[in-house]
């Protein structure tokens, strides 16, 4: 007994000085990238948008600047735990205001999951960007919000632009999803490419085993598929994956106290708050085949290494696209995540979409 209590204080003890190094780092973190200008601004909010209490930080050195909305990836992966690693320069030149969707980061936490779940659908995800876009508009006296879309983000920001341009100054979407059933099929198949090349056979024979791969039905034996095949993916470095880095980014996080970190270490929230939108996804969302004219100014930033939503679907896309202006910027040597994998390239193509009259 005394030896387990010894092994339990020690255990204690460890946490402790874990937890206090966390936070000296935080604080340390927060002021470093401090917002020091009289017109700019720094905090989070919980609104009231689509009948619930909806989470929005808001960064930036002047209010005057432009707003951007990010809407981060997914469903159910906030951003926000690393916007300090890329974000800051940004702020110079527009407001960033990150959103922590439905079920989703401190969102998920501010109510009732068996209560939002029913409600997380592609519908009202979308009428919730229109609410958060109004309130934006009116607390910083915009006329437009410029929205960036990031993974799933650009499914929402695509569809948003489409419906509703005379509220969007610029779209510019990042790892632009363009149809998620076409992207497991070409992720797949580079998948393929890749392991057998690597002379890994137990790897090729479980990703082989998959096939036909992803299924025609989204239903629990395509779920297992799919995650067996982002593991793969993830170890070949052919999808954003947790790494130590990552890991340490979120702990460290000025944005996210260690009490929010419960969200990204939760197994299941995602499947569970988000599975409708996930349906949608999978069996029906087809960009090409809703829409390609754009009234709205349409820009993608992509990463030429991006295997999870393919730079090719992307492109051949874009190519059909048409809109008052368009550009699309590639990155080199940059995969899903382009804005943490090549931050200066990423900047030079974002700050020239800014700059855009």
């Amino acid at each position: 007994m005394k030896i387990l209590l010894s092994i339990l204080a020690v255990f204690v003890l460890i946490m402790v000085c874990l937890c206090s190094t966390l936070c000296i780092l935080k604080k340390k973190r927060a002021k470093e990238i401090k917002i020091t200008s009289a017109n700019g601004v720094d905090y989070g909010e919980f609104v009231a948008i689509g009948g619930i209490q909806q989470y929005l930080h808001h960064r930036g050195e002047d209010i005057q600047n432009p707003v951007l909305l990010f809407l981060h990836g997914g469903p159910g992966s906030p951003m926000l735990p690393f916007a300090q690693e890329f974000q800051v320069p940004w702020e110079n030149k527009v407001t960033v205001v990150h959103w922590e969707q439905r079920n989703c980061g401190k969102t998920y936490y501010k109510n009732n999951p068996k209560q939002v779940n029913p409600t997380t659908t592609m519908d009202q995800v979308i009428q919730d960007t229109y609410e958060i876009v109004e309130y934006l508009k009116a607390k910083y006296n915009k006329e437009k919000i410029i929205i960036m879309g990031h993974s799933w983000g650009s499914v929402m920001g695509s569809l948003f632009t489409l419906k509703y341009p005379h509220l969007v100054l610029r779209y510019i979407g990042v790892g632009q999803v363009v149809n998620m059933f076409r992207n497991e099929n070409v992720s797949y198949e580079r998948a393929l490419e890749y392991i057998k090349g690597s002379g890994n056979q137990r790897d090729y024979q479980a990703l082989t085993a998959l096939s036909p791969y992803p299924g025609t039905i989204y239903n629990d034996e395509m779920k297992k598929k799919m995650a067996k095949f982002r593991k793969l993916q993830v170890k070949y470095k052919l999808a954003a994956g947790p790494t130590a880095e990552l890991v340490w980014n979120v702990f460290c996080s000025p944005f996210y106290t260690l009490r929010d970190t419960r969200y990204l270490l939760s197994s299941g929230v995602v499947e569970t708050g988000q599975s409708a939108i996930l349906n949608y996804l999978i069996q029906t969302f087809d960009l090409a085949a809703i829409s390609t004219k754009y009234e709205t100014p349409v820009f993608y930033i992509h990463g030429e290494d991006d295997w999870q939503t393919p730079y090719r679907l992307a492109q051949d896309y874009f190519s059909t696209v048409e809109a008052p202006i368009k550009q699309f910027y590639s990155i080199p040597n940059a995969g899903h995540i382009t804005m943490l994998d090549q931050k200066e390239r990423f900047n030079e193509a974002l700050f020239e979409i800014i700059d855009v009259m």
